[in-house]
């Protein structure tokens, strides 16, 4: 290996690297620069701009240079790859320090990892978007690792000589990252495939109509945020389907099991019990991840969507019949029917929403009748004031 060559690149001047390329490639490196600097920091002075886009200019040149005598050195005849390509990337590693604490030297770290994902296709940002689209539920903890592999990667993938090379470190991490994923439980053929289906807007599943149905209530500018939100959305209504089959499995093979009255009614509430559980986690966990998202108005939307209005319908009901109520019960009126609207979340019919609606309204009933409240009277006089607006 030509240490002189390498070496170089790495001590001497930015600048000077344009005599040891040819003026082809040179055009080449100042196009790409340009690009970067257009699309990343348009706003810069034109100073540092100028300053920052010869860096980047620069660093293309240096990097042509040391893969060009690297692959020179291992053509030759009984050359020591290991020994070229071990050196080699410690040139390229040097060099890379160097270039990137010269972009720090002028821009911030904002505009740095700016700068960074212009060099590698915005591969970043673009892959991590869609591995949240795909694990909506991960962890902090899940999508920390992950983008922490995918800044490793960037890393690396800046030095690469072809898009090729840069896109070889990046599906290097990917397979750490699907390694960690695994350990974790997950799988991603199956998870890769569930996102694909939730893209797919011309499907006639609940989980899309659904999820659709309710995003056009809202007007939300922000495409990322909206694609997060109706894939939120999705996924839900997609893991609601998971649970309420394994319910209909379990209760099929008890059906089938040879048991007594006492037993099948056992076995019956566990898995109405589980099922149950399964389904007040699911839901908790998607409003824990829209939280962020949305506002405590959108929230509620998205609930009453949900739920077909029942909460409104009831409320305006209760405000109907008893136009005196005072803001205390009111207040407790209003805790029932948002109880029942939650419980009204976890199920897939109008009948089973409309069933846990019933429930609470009878316990609201109940309340108000222990408050003095005549409801069958109430009831009366609500329909003769109905009557009466009848012309």
């Amino acid at each position: 290996m030509k240490r002189g060559l390498l070496t170089f690149l790495v001590l001497g001047s930015l600048s000077l690297v344009h005599g040891q390329v040819d003026a082809e490639y040179q055009k080449v490196a100042m196009e790409r620069a340009e690009k970067i600097m257009a699309e990343v920091e348009p706003a810069l002075a034109i100073a540092t701009r100028n300053n920052v886009r010869d860096l980047v200019a620069n660093q293309y040149i240096a990097l042509n240079s040391i893969h060009a005598e690297r692959d020179r050195q291992l053509e030759k005849e009984g050359a020591n790859n290991e020994r070229i390509l071990t050196h080699a990337d410690s040139v390229v590693a040097a060099q890379h320090d160097k270039y990137v604490t010269a972009l720090q030297d002028l821009l911030t770290a904002e505009q740095v990892e700016s700068i960074k994902n212009g060099m590698t296709y915005y591969t970043v940002p673009k892959t991590y978007n869609n591995y949240l689209l795909m694990l909506p539920f991960a962890t902090e903890e899940e999508q920390a690792m992950i983008h922490e592999n995918l800044i490793e990667a960037r890393e690396h993938a800046m030095d690469g000589g072809s898009a090729k090379e840069k896109h070889a470190w990046f599906n290097k991490y990917k397979g750490r990252i699907a390694n960690a994923l695994a350990s974790k439980g997950y799988n991603l053929k199956e998870e890769g495939e569930r996102w694909a289906e939730r893209r797919d807007l011309k499907s006639s599943a609940t989980f899309i109509t659904a999820s659709s149905r309710i995003m056009q209530k809202f007007a939300l500018s922000d495409e990322w945020q909206a694609e997060q939100v109706r894939n939120l959305l999705a996924f839900h209504y997609q893991k609601m389907d998971a649970i309420y089959a394994h319910k209909k499995k379990q209760t099929t093979e008890m059906d089938q099991a040879s048991l007594g009255d006492a037993e099948k009614e056992k076995r019956a509430v566990k898995i109405w019990e589980e099922s149950k559980s399964a389904l007040d986690m699911q839901r908790d966990k998607l409003f824990k991840k829209l939280d962020p998202l949305l506002s405590d108005e959108q929230i509620e939307l998205v609930k009453n969507e949900m739920t077909h209005n029942g909460f409104q319908k009831e409320l305006t009901r209760f405000e109907e019949l008893l136009p005196d109520l005072n803001e205390e019960e009111k207040v407790v009126i209003i805790e029932y029917l948002k109880e029942a609207r939650e419980n009204a979340l976890n199920v897939q019919t109008n009948k089973e929403r409309n069933q846990w609606f019933a429930k609470y309204r009878g316990r609201a009933n109940n309340y108000l009748s222990k408050q003095g409240y005549d409801l069958r009277k109430a009831t009366e006089d609500l329909e003769d004031r109905r009557k009466s607006m009848i012309p």
